[in-house]
């Protein structure tokens, strides 16, 4: 059995991990340092947890007092958790299920369910979960489709019901799922004159908000590389003249070659007086981690490019004008990561690297040029 000793006592760690004290009972703790006392328990079937508390809110003593009621609930054929969520707020509920899950997220998803999330819990947070209706969610959902995210409204609508069912509650969400519109997915705009490239790129140039994000952007032109494994750029990653790119990172879970121009590795070589002892290379200093997904987005929008130029758009103007330069598709498709998989893929990018090599300079310097 722990003592309130043990618990003061445990330093956290990378990962979070638990300490086991009886009956079902457990304190969580948290990389950040907070410790959370859990109740696990098996009920029709279904291992289940019940958030208690934080520890330093209640004490060891409390804790087992709750867990030994909660016991008590499991031998009359309560399950404690459904008599938890009485009169709590969906605030409450829904940070409860955030702590339960973000383990299983990756960085940039947890930003982004915390960021869906928080529009549910500005309208319905305070709201008791049992007098929430599905027309108040769909208040909720409605404000993102007029704002013209409607892929969002959904999510957001997906999020919320996960809430309720991982607190076994009736998903008062589900019947709102009909109701909302439908979002068909359209083609990322992109630039492909000349003209407009050359202004894209001076604009770039001379952005005077943050400075991560505008050598990211000019680093995009250079590799046209996908949103993710730019703004998840890490040092390690940075092999001289090569970037290489790991799977997991890619859509398509290979790895990927980068063949960095000179232009690029100035870029590198300049951005790591600033980051040099950071993880990402373009970190970010908001939140000292790597760039948020709509960042660069948001300054393209800023600079006028709304609807007429997107981060994916670089991919797009990259393709369609070494294209037009006559360069072998092939070779284009492979430094897109549309290579197909297998040892055929493997094979090509054996192949093709050197012809990579001075097709990513030629396409530096032909933006240099311009």
């Amino acid at each position: 059995m722990l003592t309130d000793k043990d618990i003061k006592n445990a330093k956290s760690k990378s990962k979070r991990y638990r300490l086991s004290d009886s009956k079902g009972l457990s304190v969580r703790v948290n990389p950040t340092g907070l410790k959370t006392f859990l109740f696990r328990y098996r009920f029709l079937e279904k291992d289940l947890t019940l958030h208690i508390g934080e520890y330093g809110t209640i004490t060891l003593s409390q804790a087992r007092e709750k867990r030994d009621q909660f016991i008590d609930d499991l031998n009359a054929g309560i399950n404690p958790k459904e008599e938890s969520t009485k009169g709590a707020t969906f605030k409450t509920l829904a940070n409860q299920w955030l702590a339960a899950k973000e383990i299983q997220w990756s960085p940039g998803t947890k930003q982004t369910n915390v960021t869906r999330l928080g529009y549910a819990i500005h309208d319905l947070g305070p709201k008791s979960i049992e007098d929430i209706t599905s027309q108040d969610i769909l208040k909720v959902c409605r404000k993102q489709e007029r704002r013209g995210t409607k892929e969002v409204a959904k999510r957001t609508r997906a999020i919320i019901g996960s809430v309720y069912k991982y607190h076994m509650l009736y998903d008062v969400s589900e019947i709102v799922k009909g109701s909302l519109e439908n979002f068909a997915s359209e083609n990322h705009p992109h630039l492909t004159e000349k003209e407009d490239i050359k202004e894209l790129l001076s604009k770039v140039d001379n952005y005077e908000g943050s400075y991560e994000a505008r050598m990211a952007l000019k680093f995009l032109s250079y590799t046209f590389v996908r949103s993710r494994p730019l703004r998840e750029a890490e040092w390690s990653e940075i092999d001289g003249d090569i970037w290489r790119i790991p799977g997991h990172k890619e859509k398509t879970n290979r790895p990927l070659l980068v063949p960095l121009s000179i232009q690029a590795q100035k870029i590198i070589a300049e951005v790591k007086q600033i980051n040099g002892d950071k993880q990402y290379v373009f970190n970010s200093n908001y939140r000292d981690s790597y760039l948020s997904e709509s960042t660069l987005g948001r300054i393209l929008k800023r600079m006028g490019y709304g609807g007429k130029h997107s981060v994916h758009g670089y991919r797009h103007m990259a393709s369609t004008c070494l294209n037009e330069l006559e360069y072998d598709g092939d070779a284009i498709e492979l430094q897109l990561s549309h290579a197909p998989p297998g040892v055929r893929g493997v094979y090509n990018k054996a192949k093709k690297i050197n012809y990579r090599t001075k097709m990513m300079q030629d396409w530096a310097d032909w933006l240099d040029s311009l």
